[in-house]
């Protein structure tokens, strides 16, 4: 085989490869399992997704910036929740009680008894049930729901609430610290 052949089977090989990891990227398959979370990080992020940043598998070289995805921060979900903000995709959230999106047997952290709540109820301006686990689990959820985190089952109500109540089980369950979920959360907005 010549040389020239190598090469451009190599190059043909390497470009393919990026394709598949863009598409992947691009149809949510990597955030395909709550267990396996992952998005991809913003500037404040150490790696490319939450799952490379929860097990600060940070050692393969990559390049990110094919698979951003940038959510909506609580500040803008209060607003949008209040009707003070247009929503910022077409997918439109709605501002449901908290036992709607994550389930009776799934209360909010440090405030079991609130599951009736909103869910903007538990975002960082409403000082009375603030706590940054269940805030950052309401923003997985509204980035989700409004196609800001793609998810491989598409954007709807069911695939979100999937997505989350996956985060929160692998929260209860001592699968991740709530802080390494409430970190990697924020580095996407």
């Amino acid at each position: 085989m010549k040389h020239s052949n190598v090469n451009k089977d190599i190059k043909t090989g390497m470009n393919s490869r990026r394709q598949f990891i863009t598409k992947a990227a691009a149809g949510g398959v990597v955030a395909a399992l709550a267990s396996k979370t992952a998005w991809a990080g913003g500037s404040s992020a150490t790696g490319c997704s939450v799952s490379g940043n929860l097990s600060g598998n940070l050692s393969q070289a990559r390049d990110c910036s094919t698979a951003n995805v940038k959510g909506e921060s609580p500040y803008v979900w209060k607003k949008v929740l209040y009707g003070h903000r247009s929503q910022p995709t077409s997918e439109a959230v709605s501002n449901f009680k908290w036992k709607d999106v994550f389930g009776m047997g799934r209360p909010p952290f440090g405030f079991s008894g609130k599951s009736e709540k909103t869910i903007r109820n538990f975002l960082r301006t409403d000082k009375s049930y603030y706590y940054e686990t269940n805030e950052a689990l309401v923003v997985a959820y509204l980035n989700a729901r409004s196609g800001l985190y793609p998810l491989p089952q598409g954007t709807n109500e069911s695939s979100a609430r999937t997505y989350v109540q996956g985060l929160y089980d692998d929260i209860n369950n001592g699968v991740f610290h709530e802080s390494d979920v409430v970190n990697a959360v924020r580095a996407t907005y």
